[in-house]
């Protein structure tokens, strides 16, 4: 009887190492693949309120197209996005700029950005592709 015990206590002792052989890897991706989701949603959370605050100074009565796109660039210097293009247009002139622009008019605040340029870790996620935030708002 002491022996069959012996046996089967030995036979156990490479079932963990399987277990972790098999495991493992799964988890690194499960580990790594949320650090990325993680990195690109804080990218995307950044450009949205870039996009957002840009549009806001649109709509100021004293502000014009450059003011505008320093303002969105700075926002996005200072949260470290990079080769974002910026396009500001007014929706009811259908205009590209905001020059002769009238109180109620509908102002759009476009950022698109590249996710190669962005993304730290490329592990698991393809950073092929871009994507693309938008504001709307009216001038005042």
């Amino acid at each position: 009887m002491r022996r069959q015990k012996k046996a089967v206590k030995r036979d156990r002792h490479g079932v963990a190492t399987v277990e972790l052989a098999l495991v493992l890897p799964a988890f690194i991706v499960l580990v790594f693949g949320t650090v990325e989701i993680c990195q690109r949603l804080h990218t995307k959370q950044s450009v949205v309120i870039a996009a957002y605050e840009s549009c806001r100074v649109a709509t100021r009565p004293i502000s014009d197209t450059e003011a505008v796109r320093t303002r969105c660039q700075s926002l996005l210097d200072q949260q470290n996005v990079q080769e974002a293009t910026i396009h500001i247009r007014n929706i009811t002139q259908g205009r590209n700029d905001l020059d002769e622009i009238s109180t109620g008019d509908e102002i759009r605040v476009r950022i698109t950005v590249p996710w190669s340029a962005n993304v730290v870790s490329r592990y698991i996620i393809a950073d092929q592709g871009t994507f693309q935030v938008q504001a709307f708002m009216l001038r005042e």
